[in-house]
């Protein structure tokens, strides 16, 4: 094989598989060459100007191809998914985000039209554009249930691959009127960090830490003994030590977190010892949570 040729396979196993009409002329190969052979079935036309020098069913050289034919092109929703490791998500589709006035095609490849992908929305896994964890977990809400989402949301969380207030800022930047998934991933959102924190998920996560941990179980919902119309998360008033469960939203709680800091001054004024806990805090280091409370119980 000649260096010329060699060159355009290596180009184009390098791309999943394709080469683009552009680059093979850049090597020296001729309109002729070219039609040879795909004439003689050696090469394949994927796309108008773009052809395949390498068969693969490989789902990231499929994705390559793409993006090597399409620079505009980033892997989203469930093949962003299957390139950062997402559980639950198994892979079926091949899918890619555009421009929303794109009229582009690629055989198997679904195509989502979008005008909302800002830069912070983007990344590399492999070597492969694709949507960052935070915003593929608001792009599959579009069609997947409040549950599995939710799954997926703790399962990340956990492994840190993503914190909650990244997924918060996503919907916040892409959040308008009729957007598929808006419903589904606020529900999660707000399950997992408010706005009403009375019985949330976290406040549940937290009680049965510490339950499961051998731990005195605290007394839940009490009254602030100098504002007794506010109630401490828990507490364990022989101990003057209260638990605050931090679920609040991050976006536009600047007053929260003043009040946040106004009640732990009241607290070392008359005594109390205040512990804030967050969402990040029970879910990805729990353990550092139990000694925590264990080591000021034994205080």
């Amino acid at each position: 094989m000649s260096d010329m040729y060699r060159e355009a396979y290596d180009r184009a196993l390098a791309n999943g598989g394709v080469i683009t009409r552009r680059d093979l002329m850049s090597l020296g190969f001729t309109a002729r060459m070219i039609e040879g052979r795909l004439r003689r079935g050696q090469w394949s036309i994927v796309t108008r100007g773009l052809y395949r020098l390498a068969a693969s069913d490989n789902h990231r050289d499929v994705l390559k191809s793409v993006l090597a034919a399409w620079p505009g092109a980033v892997a989203s929703h469930d093949s962003a998914a299957q390139l950062h490791g997402f559980p639950h998500v198994p892979a079926e589709r091949l899918v890619v985000s555009h421009h929303s006035r794109t009229t582009f095609r690629f055989p198997g490849v679904e195509v989502r039209r979008t005008h909302d992908l800002d830069a912070w929305h983007l990344t590399e896994v492999d070597g492969i554009r694709t949507t960052t964890v935070a915003r593929t977990i608001v792009d599959l809400a579009a069609d997947r249930s409040a549950a599995l989402i939710g799954r997926t949301v703790d399962q990340l969380i956990s492994d840190g691959r993503v914190e909650l207030f990244e997924v918060e800022a996503v919907v916040a930047a892409v959040a308008r009127r009729g957007k598929p998934g808006m419903k589904t991933i606020r529900k999660v959102l707000e399950t997992r960090s408010g706005p009403d924190r009375s019985g949330s998920l976290l406040e549940r996560k937290g009680r049965t830490l510490i339950r499961d941990a051998g731990l005195p179980p605290p007394v839940s919902e009490y009254p602030i003994p100098w504002t007794v119309s506010r109630r401490f998360d828990d507490a364990y008033p022989e101990r003057k030590l209260a638990i605050e469960w931090d679920s609040r939203r991050y976006h536009g709680q600047r007053a929260a977190f003043e009040a946040d800091r106004a009640r732990d001054r009241d607290a070392a004024v008359h005594g109390w010892r205040i512990l804030r806990f967050t969402w990040e805090d029970v879910t990805r280091y729990p353990d550092r949570v139990v000694d925590t409370v264990r080591a000021l119980l034994a205080a």
